[in-house]
């Protein structure tokens, strides 16, 4: 092959880059404009050139949630995670798109296997917080739990946990986790508020002792949060 046939041929592969780049960004602008039938064929244009770029199939993904295509929508996250299981959202995108689709054992199962191959407090995070909107209380503080001591020294993770420890009226583990932030890092905003909150004064927080492992619940509170929401799109 002779120098200018590799000009040439590199010339022609820059062009389609950069094709593929203009029709996920013209999908993006129709999908925030809400056209997703519009959005969608710049997606499956993009796609129809590289069926494996993740990007793109997260972004035909959402489309397709947005029109209630929850099966195809699955599929093509199911697709972004296999090429980049790192993709911001795809997780939670593909949890969701099953559960749309009434399959919540698969969702939760993959969300779980994550976590635990993943061995991120972040996953074990992801897990509650999806059983936490589906109503699921005990698994839901089971993991939270999990997440506390993977996350001892992680005041926003204990935060959270305490956050939930509240919700289903577990003051006093909501306490311990707010304690153990607070022996962290003191300064973390919101964290004196929520002693407050709960009636513990700055002076007590400073004394208790480390909290012990949380019992696993054995009722559930009444209600039910709401339905998981559309994933948000992350930007170019």
């Amino acid at each position: 092959m002779t120098g200018v046939t590799v000009l040439a041929a590199m010339s022609a592969l820059g062009g389609c880059v950069a094709s593929n780049h203009e029709l996920r960004n013209e999908g993006l602008r129709l999908y925030h404009r809400g056209d997703y039938h519009g959005a969608l064929q710049k997606f499956d244009e993009s796609l129809s050139r590289n069926q494996s770029e993740p990007r793109a199939n997260y972004y035909a993904g959402a489309a397709d949630y947005m029109l209630g295509r929850y099966e195809r929508a699955a599929y093509h996250y199911k697709l972004a995670w296999r090429v980049d299981p790192n993709l911001p959202h795809v997780k939670s995108a593909l949890a969701e798109a099953l559960i749309r689709q009434g399959k919540h054992n698969e969702a939760m199962n993959f969300l779980g296997r994550d976590a635990s191959l993943t061995g991120r407090v972040s996953g074990r995070l992801r897990v509650a917080r999806f059983y936490e909107k589906l109503g699921d209380w005990d698994d839901a503080k089971t993991n939270f739990a999990l997440a506390a001591k993977m996350g001892a020294q992680d005041p926003a993770v204990l935060m959270e946990v305490g956050k939930f420890y509240d919700l289903i009226g577990e003051k006093s583990n909501a306490i311990a986790a707010y304690e153990q932030a607070y022996r962290v890092a003191p300064n973390t905003p919101g964290l004196v508020a929520l002693l407050e909150n709960d009636g513990v004064t700055i002076s007590e927080a400073l004394l208790a002792p480390n909290p012990a492992a949380a019992p696993v619940p054995t009722t559930k509170p009444a209600g039910k949060p709401s339905a998981p929401a559309n994933p948000t799109l992350m930007p170019q």
